[in-house]
């Protein structure tokens, strides 16, 4: 049995008892499945699309392929290639014909070129929050400057679990200040501090700044031209700046469980 096979499997009939299990799919791309509830998936980015298109090498495998990702709700960020994977995104369309789609309203043409009907696709911006029946999704405005105007960081609430998840951003105090109250239990950072996006020191301040329970690294080793990002640095920023928030590195396609508080 292949490494992507087990992992969909896993996916598939894997669900927690209390709380969220979440698996990292690479980059800023996640599985997440709430206890009694959907497997929602945010930015999985699972082909080379971002090296046929913009010339990046993709230097680590995704965890699974997209075809095998058994995903009830997609939700991107924003609509770079990395995020809004148009390959990635068109096969799950095609595979899955019950997901739903959601993101900000860039993301409207990468949605059309996967042939996402419009019954099957919602819109969010800044400041709105969505009950999807099992989750809820807030949507919090991210500095990803000119680059992608209405970039989303995105929470995911449900069964008693608070997550975030930055997408592309620079640290903003103004925007992070949304994360503050209610705390946040999880919230998974980019690092890779090129293209407009936090650094690992950059990352560290704004966990100091939230104080969520676990902060874990992400969009950082993917492609062979992303910045300066250091996973390992960032852990000891944390435990300097933000001493009560647990850190953790994930590799591709390992779950975490988070319970209640």
């Amino acid at each position: 049995m292949s490494l992507e096979l087990a992992l969909s499997q896993t996916i598939a009939s894997s669900a927690p008892v209390a709380g969220v299990r979440i698996w990292w799919l690479s980059q800023s791309g996640f599985a997440v499945r709430f206890a009694g509830g959907p497997l929602v998936t945010v930015d999985p980015c699972l082909s080379d699309a971002v090296e046929r298109l913009h010339g990046f090498k993709r230097l680590s495998l995704p965890a699974i392929a997209a075809e095998d990702l058994p995903a009830d709700w997609l939700l991107c960020t924003h609509e770079h290639a990395d995020h809004l994977d148009p390959d990635a995104v068109a096969t799950i369309a095609r595979q899955r014909p019950s997901c739903r789609f959601i993101g900000p309203s860039s993301c409207r043409a990468g949605f059309d070129a996967a042939g996402i009907a419009e019954q099957r696709r919602q819109f969010i911006a800044a400041g709105q929050t969505l009950d999807l029946g099992g989750f809820q999704v807030q949507a919090i405005k991210a500095d990803h400057a000119d680059l992608a105007p209405d970039a989303l960081m995105l929470v995911l609430s449900g069964a008693g679990v608070r997550i975030a998840f930055t997408g592309d951003t620079a640290w903003n105090i103004g925007n992070f200040a949304n994360l503050v109250e209610p705390r946040c239990d999880v919230i998974f950072a980019c690092i890779n501090g090129g293209f407009g996006n936090m650094s690992h020191l950059d990352a560290a301040r704004a966990i100091q700044q939230t104080a969520p329970r676990l902060a874990i690294p992400c969009h950082f080793f993917t492609f062979s031209d992303q910045g300066t990002a250091d996973p390992l640095g960032f852990l000891h920023a944390c435990a300097a700046l933000a001493p009560t928030t647990r850190t953790r590195l994930l590799s591709p396609g390992e779950a975490l469980d988070v319970l209640p508080a």
